[in-house]
């Protein structure tokens, strides 16, 4: 990115290489700090001298400011799907398509916890219902057609989230990150075919290059359509992270040096995020994001509203999971998509049947597996105001995943209470569901 160049919003560029648009995936940037973190003395501070000179910054007025004394807790990365620079042989070869705008492919809202303990990534849908500033419906992709200030704007008045700093990576970034590790290797359950990203795997392991984990991590593939690139999205961050965090790479300079250097220059963050800030932070969490780095998404379910396909929030999961990051609190075990798919899941509807459909496709789209509805339930377990999730006996782990996605109380099945062969877990639908 060169000095004066314009984003695709017209904001000006101060700093940087030039470099491809396209952006995509820029929690990367924040694995690779880490290794800011673990290298030390001079060679850090010529790797953070470096960076910081490579860095593009713009302004972003809708972001949440954090007093003098006081650590940002919040941080919105988001990847863009324009094709800006693009040639028709990278697009060709990338498979691409022809889209000419701009809109935000990927929404990733990373919390630091009050006491510094758990950092959550969280998955927002770019197809999520959302009101702008003049209160007309859109999705929340569509909003950063026009920056990063109506998107900080429009979380902070639907979902009520703070924004502390902003980032994005671009397309030249992620390759140059993927070739510079050598591979990334991802192990598949099952096969993956699609024509429209290009992915084409077999089940099992692959160790793979640019190409084939760009074509991973933009595939829709399956039932869950976005929900399933999500989930793509997420397991190749941890994948990235185990990478950069390996004791072989950490040993390599040259290969250190390169992957701080390719972040860098393709990284554009607000004003007031430098260098320095993100390998403070990175050294006090490096520990945390070690032991494993938490990955959500907001708890919701596809929905066509006049004639448009949305995502719409599951109201008690998403205000539950939302007042946990705003209030600075770790959020409750969700399970891992693999451990999801592994939950079956029967409802008892309590004659509430909007409710259990939306209950149904909400715990669908995070990967559970629902037995549907076996009727009403018995009158004793009618939930009547509040969802309510049951743990059948040596099922409470699994019992907790739903309970947490649907900003639900737990509690043990009751006696005599029967189920169909194969549930570990069940939800009495309450009126909550529709709110």
């Amino acid at each position: 990115m060169r000095s004066g160049d314009r984003l695709a919003w017209g904001e000006e560029r101060t700093g940087g290489r030039s470099h491809r648009g396209l952006r995509r995936l820029g929690l990367l940037a924040g694995a690779v700090s880490l290794l800011l973190a673990s290298v030390a003395g001079a060679s850090a501070t010529l790797l953070l001298q470096r960076a910081d000179a490579s860095l593009t910054r713009i302004t972003v007025p809708a972001l949440d400011v954090v007093e003098p004394t006081a650590r940002p807790s919040s941080f919105l990365v988001v990847g863009s799907d324009s094709r800006a620079g693009l040639s028709e042989a990278d697009r060709a070869a990338l498979t691409l398509g022809n889209f000419t705008g701009q809109q935000s492919d990927t929404i990733l809202y990373v919390a630091i916890s009050e006491d510094r303990g758990t950092v959550t990534l969280l998955s927002i849908p770019r197809d999520l219902l959302v009101f702008d500033d003049a209160g007309a419906p859109r999705k929340l992709t569509e909003l950063f057609a026009g920056g990063p200030d109506p998107l900080l704007r429009t979380l902070r008045s639907n979902l009520g989230l703070p924004v502390n700093h902003f980032a994005m990576v671009s397309l030249g970034g992620f390759i140059d990150i993927v070739r510079t590790l050598g591979t990334v290797e991802v192990c598949l359950e099952r096969p993956l075919v699609d024509p429209k990203s290009g992915a084409s795997f077999e089940a099992g392991c692959h160790d793979m290059g640019p190409s084939d984990a760009l074509a991973f991590v933009r595939s829709r593939s399956g039932p869950r359509a976005d929900f399933e690139r999500i989930d793509r999205q997420q397991q190749f961050i941890r994948s990235v992270i185990a990478g950069l965090l390996d004791g072989r790479l950490l040993t390599d300079p040259a290969r250190v040096s390169q992957l701080v250097e390719d972040v860098a220059s393709n990284l554009v963050t607000d004003d007031r995020l430098d260098v320095g800030e993100m390998r403070a932070l990175s050294g006090e969490l490096l520990g945390v994001v070690r032991d494993g780095l938490p990955m959500m998404t907001l708890p919701s379910y596809p929905r066509t509203v006049e004639g448009r396909a949305y995502v719409l929030p599951y109201g008690p999961g998403a205000r539950a999971l939302l007042d946990d990051l705003r209030a600075g609190r770790p959020p409750a075990d969700r399970g891992t998509a693999q451990t999801r798919g592994q939950t079956t899941v029967v409802l008892f509807s309590g004659g509430r049947e909007l409710g259990t459909q939306i209950v149904q496709d909400t715990l669908l789209s995070a990967g559970f597996r629902s037995r549907g509805t076996a009727g009403p339930g018995p009158s004793r377990m009618d939930a009547l105001g509040t969802t309510t999730v049951y743990a059948l006996p040596e099922q409470e782990v699994r019992a907790g995943w739903v309970a947490a996605t649907l900003g639900a109380p737990l509690l043990p099945l009751p006696e005599g209470v029967r189920v169909p062969d194969g549930t570990q877990v069940v939800v009495a639908v309450g009126d909550d569901a529709t709110s």
